[in-house]
């Protein structure tokens, strides 16, 4: 009983885990670093759009992820 229990909360864990794709992590900690550097990071053309209009005191840079979607930023000055 205790052993099923252990290896159905294994099981739980390593779906759990692999819900977080390698590009999600990385729009995580980029986003975490960002906001320390009082940067704003998007990672879609709509909110890439959204951020450009919204980024008229700031730079503003475009770029493609290793995934060939858009991602930009924008550095408050």
């Amino acid at each position: 009983m205790k052993l099923s229990l252990k290896i159905m909360l294994f099981a739980a864990v390593i779906i759990l885990g692999t819900g977080c794709t390698k590009s999600h992590v990385r729009q995580m900690v980029g986003s975490a670093v960002a906001d320390g550097a009082d940067t704003q990071v998007k990672y879609t053309a709509q909110e890439c759009r959204i951020l450009e209009q919204r980024c008229a005191q700031g730079d503003f840079q475009e770029w493609e992820t290793s995934d060939k979607d858009m991602g930009c930023s924008c550095k408050k000055l």
